[in-house]
């Protein structure tokens, strides 16, 4: 209604029944991907663009392969990715002589060529492939979101103790973006964006059978055995549990998110749920829009995930919280009006990942600093914190710290310096934030973190860059990024010894004296 004349409306679909219903018009076939293009597309991605370098043999199984993918690009570069760097005829044979691709194949039937990549992944790539089907189409997922969820439900395992889950969990989402399982990559102050193609979400969707269920209706039918809730429409939910739901009981996932941002408001549904499903493992209430959760949380002593993000109306937070004993991810993230955080959250013992944002001047004393098994904290858009808490040296266990939009943050505590585990430091976007810590000679004797990854971004109250923050990271730092410190005036001595430095990022530094920047070791970007 609001376009101007000769405006025209574009539809894609890889539907003709879709194009029939939508279009005005005859349909526009689009060709397939011409047959010299897709051995280029394939070549280019097995092969590295090395295809001169290889066996013969190979070539030939490979050019036999793409004309099986039918012009089809996504086919073809699943299918190349799939055999890179694999140099022997017998693995390149399975792929082209595969039973998949004698099935008969109808219109909306998934790609046989996704569903070959699909079954050469080994079954633990398979589970957390599978599980994405729990998440909306052209939703854009988080490395670290993804890992803690995959954790959650036991499908990251270990098998050497000294090694992290978080570890293990992030190596699965590489392995399966190097097979494009993902695509349209981002990375976001760290973090790893992407989103999954609607036919890789398709197929994830058709791998997990019964146990996964998109809930459009309040009617609708779902199989005794289902194991993951997404509810599609929760604006639509009624006040109570359905019958169709009250007899589950296996459910371990329930999910509100939709492209739409449209969160659970009803409380008493809420409630309902956390009765009804006692085996939770994921409850994903991001955009709800309640203002208290329901104190039946606390009766889901298996819940390991929790995310409330931007709930912008939640004032408070039962304290029967603390009773989530498995609890390793809280995701508090955007409650702007979350008055404060529950008294006795330092008996949330097994919490790995919290992100909080909240209105207290304070954070609680003995209170966060005893999570020893925290290994990511975020602390974004708290407006009223002043000061963090004192007992941060009892994180002893803490590999990430982010500090973002607390304009009021006056300092950092002086123990920080002191979090010998730490990797990572983000801070962002505090006005009033003074980085200058003072020296204490109780203190000499201690050893300073050594951190791989520092960014500092739009920190006005940065005028000389403090030595404490890269003092005990001569021989670990690879990435350093200083971005809209306006009034920044000099780097530290220590940056030209860095050694292990692979990446400096300085950007809207309008103060920097560029002079300070030669012979400094290491790939340099410098925008003045």
């Amino acid at each position: 209604m609001g376009g101007a004349n000769g405006s025209k409306i574009l539809v894609t679909t890889g539907s003709s029944r879709v194009a029939s219903i939508m279009g005005t018009d005859s349909a526009y076939d689009l060709n397939d991907l011409p047959y010299q293009h897709c051995l280029s597309l394939f070549f280019r991605s097995a092969f590295k663009g090395e295809q001169e370098k290889q066996n013969p043999n190979l070539i030939r199984i490979g050019e036999e392969i793409v004309r099986k993918c039918k012009g089809i690009p996504l086919a073809v570069i699943t299918l190349a990715t799939l055999l890179y760097s694999v140099t022997d005829e017998r693995d390149w044979g399975v792929i082209r002589d595969n039973e998949i691709w004698k099935l008969e194949q109808k219109e909306n039937d998934i790609l046989p060529a996704l569903r070959l990549s699909y079954e050469q992944l080994p079954s633990h790539l398979k589970r957390c492939f599978a599980y994405c089907s729990v998440f909306p189409k052209d939703y854009i997922f988080y490395d670290l979101e993804l890992v803690y969820i995959w954790m959650a439900h036991g499908l990251v395992q270990s098998c050497n103790e000294n090694q992290e889950l978080e570890d293990v969990g992030f190596r699965y989402f590489k392995e399966l973006c190097s097979r494009c399982f993902f695509q349209d990559f981002r990375e976001d102050a760290g973090d790893v964006q992407c989103k999954m193609h609607d036919l890789m979400h398709d197929l994830a969707s058709s791998v997990t059978q019964n146990e996964s269920s998109a809930i459009i209706s309040s009617s609708q039918q779902v199989s005794k055995n289902v194991r993951h809730l997404s509810f599609l429409y929760p604006e639509l939910l009624p006040e109570d549990l359905p019958v169709p739901f009250q007899n589950l009981d296996h459910v371990r996932t329930i999910s509100f998110l939709n492209e739409r941002r449209e969160g659970i408001s009803s409380e008493v549904f809420i409630d309902a749920c956390f009765l009804r499903f006692q085996c939770l493992r994921v409850a994903d209430l991001a955009y709800s829009k309640f203002e208290l959760l329901p104190r039946s949380i606390g009766n889901l002593k298996h819940l390991k995930y929790l995310s409330l993000w931007n709930n912008f109306f939640l004032k408070r937070l039962p304290n029967s919280i603390c009773k989530l004993q498995s609890l390793q991810a809280l995701i508090l993230g955007g409650c702007d009006e979350l008055e404060e955080l529950p008294r006795d959250i330092k008996y949330m013992v097994n919490l790995r990942l919290l992100w909080i944002t909240t209105k207290q001047k304070y954070l609680p004393t003995r209170g966060l600093g005893c999570l020893k098994s925290l290994r990511f904290l975020f602390v974004t858009g708290c407006e009223n914190l002043q000061y963090l808490l004192g007992d941060l040296h009892g994180l002893t266990n803490l590999r990430r710290l982010f500090i973002g939009g607390c304009d009021s943050l006056i300092s950092l505590p002086q123990n920080i310096k002191f979090l010998t585990t730490l990797k990572i430091l983000n801070i962002a976007n505090c006005e009033n934030l003074d980085l200058a810590i003072e020296e204490v000679e109780d203190n000499q004797h201690l050893s300073p973190f050594s951190l791989q990854k520092l960014e500092i971004i739009n920190i006005p109250k940065l005028l000389g860059f403090p030595t404490w923050l890269i003092r005990g990271s001569i021989n670990s730092l690879k990435v350093l990024k200083i971005t809209d410190c306006d009034n920044l005036r000099e780097l530290p001595e220590p940056l030209r010894n860095i050694a292990t430095l692979e990446e400096l990022l300085i950007y809207g530094c309008h103060m920097l004296n560029n002079e300070r920047l030669h012979n400094i070791s290491g790939p340099i970007q410098a925008c003045p």
